[in-house]
């Protein structure tokens, strides 16, 4: 017999578990339905058990990467593309960082009268970038485009996931 499955829990446990379903939910692994059932569930568990039954056929949080499904060459190179427009996101962001600081530093502290010029040393590092990274404009276009319709995506999920926790606590 196991204990743990028949011990009374509190607000907190509950709270956990709606979090928990919250995080599933945006990142896919559960459909409205899926979540509006099971946070119901949550809402009104008063044993552990009914509360480790909501998340039998979810895979661990921490361990989502052991499990990697066999992929073909379509979604290997879409992974790539994907790979290398986050690195390149990361290292404009850096370089532009930089521009910005040496231009105010250039104008305003030290007065070098060329300060303009580290703009076009900017242009030519993050140019020097997509060339090593080989990156195009469609691969760049590509990642754009997946990245907003996934981070939109993401954050209607988080919206009703958000909405669906205050219902449920009034």
């Amino acid at each position: 017999m196991n204990d743990r499955a028949h011990q009374r829990i509190g607000d907190i446990e509950r709270s956990q578990a709606l979090d928990r379903l919250g995080s599933y939910f945006a990142d896919g692994y559960l459909d409205i339905d899926e979540f509006d059932t099971r946070t119901g569930a949550a809402a009104i568990a008063r044993t552990a058990g009914e509360i480790d039954v909501l998340f039998t056929d979810l895979p661990e949080q921490q361990a989502s990467t052991a499990v990697t499904p066999v992929q073909d060459d379509t979604e290997k190179e879409l992974d790539l593309v994907l790979q290398r427009g986050k690195k390149l996101k990361q290292i404009d962001s850096a370089i532009w960082a930089v521009v910005m600081v040496s231009f105010f530093l250039g104008l305003f502290v030290f007065n070098v009268p060329y300060f303009w010029v580290v703009f076009i040393l900017g242009g030519a590092a993050s140019a020097g970038a997509r060339f090593l990274l080989k990156v195009d404009d469609a691969d760049e276009k590509l990642f754009e485009e997946l990245h907003s319709k996934e981070q939109s995506e993401r954050e209607a999920r988080l919206r009703i996931a958000a909405q669906r926790r205050r219902e449920l606590e009034q």
